[in-house]
């Protein structure tokens, strides 16, 4: 019996055993190669963020800018992580599903304070030089909108989101209150700004205002690597709704074995630290295809010359939107999150909760 299997059955029955329904479980599963509709669901998700910042920009940034204000503009938008995630529940004999979308970081009206209003940002190769009286005084680049209310700010950006609905929302930052999700710190970042650390604190929040009734699923993915602090809110969240959680999470790279057999049988190549196909160049991994597809979102609807403008201090010519240099994933095999007695497992079961 697969590894996994077993891991689900065992958190089950110490379920059943401590007086926990059995629907109180974690799994995160790992996808690799581009296959399904997740990248396309998430691709979706990502596109109404772009629309909205597009909204906020022309409505409160008209002026020209500098060239790295735009690509500061570029880089966090591509860089934050989407999650679209769906919780499923039993209302009057009937399945039912409400849909909660997110984006990683500040709220948007924060990120587009901290490109075109805050200090301006250092220079990347590449990028046209500012006016020397421009530039930070000791190289550094600013740091993203300390002192902005977040939970106020993104809730003043809701204006600026058009689409969504009763049962399609879109996940929130809300303040601090009474929550058994408890953030921490990652690798120096504050993870409560992960897109599905955003999600289950909404679904915690409809959970407690009783517009959705406990002991429901939750199915969906994330663009990225989940963290620890989001696998413990996970947890946090099964237990004490009695919830059955399955994130699909993605990374840069595939197993070695996996890939190794694919380049041997002529289906793909390493171009760099891409796994691409052989005969079309295009990537193979979900990570890689989705990160394309939110920087052709990003050139063609948040960029100078789609937004009639032109780049502050230099005369406007053609060119490709990317101005920073070429992003490379940075997962890897060894920075993957498995467990240890399961080093190939494609879904790894989370501890069972403690009930």
């Amino acid at each position: 019996m697969p590894r996994t299997v077993l891991a689900t059955l065992a958190c089950s029955l110490f379920c059943l055993v401590s007086g926990k329904g059995s629907a109180a479980s974690v799994t995160v599963d790992n996808i690799g190669l581009d296959e399904g509709n997740t990248t396309g669901l998430l691709e979706a998700t990502s596109q109404r963020y772009v629309d909205a910042m597009r909204a906020i920009i022309s409505d409160r940034y008209k002026d020209e800018y500098l060239a790295i204000r735009w690509e500061a503009l570029e880089t966090a938008m591509t860089n934050a992580s989407v999650a679209r995630v769906e919780y499923r529940f039993v209302q009057n004999g009937e399945t039912r599903i409400r849909v909660y979308h997110a984006l990683g970081g500040p709220p948007l009206g924060a990120m587009a304070q901290s490109a075109f209003s805050g200090p301006t940002p250092a220079v990347t190769p590449g990028s046209p030089e500012p006016p020397d009286e421009l530039e930070w005084p000791d190289g550094r680049p600013s740091p993203a909108a300390d002192a902005v209310d977040y939970a106020t700010t993104d809730a003043e950006d809701s204006a600026f989101f058009s689409g969504f609905g009763e049962n399609d929302l879109r996940a929130r930052i809300l303040p601090p209150g009474s929550s058994v999700l408890e953030p921490f710190e990652v690798d120096g970042i504050d993870r409560a700004l992960d897109p599905e650390f955003k999600v289950l604190r909404a679904i915690e929040h409809d959970l407690k205002s009783d517009v959705i009734p406990r002991g429901g699923s939750i199915r969906g993915a994330v663009g990225g690597a989940t963290c620890g602090s989001c696998r413990e809110a996970m947890r946090a969240l099964a237990d004490t709704y009695d919830i059955d959680i399955r994130l699909t999470q993605m990374f840069g790279s595939l197993p070695g074995t996996q890939r190794d057999a694919l380049v041997a049988a002529g289906t793909a190549k390493l171009r760099g630290r891409r796994l691409v196909a052989s005969e079309s160049g295009r990537p193979l991994l979900a990570r890689d295809v989705l990160a394309d597809a939110r920087e052709q979102q990003v050139r063609r609807s948040l960029n100078p010359s789609s937004l009639e403008r032109s780049f502050k201090g230099v005369p406007w010519r053609p060119r490709s939107f990317r101005l920073g240099p070429p992003r490379q994933s940075q997962a890897t095999e060894s920075s993957t999150w498995r467990d240890p007695a399961a080093p190939n497992a494609d879904a790894t079961e989370l501890p069972p909760p403690q009930c």
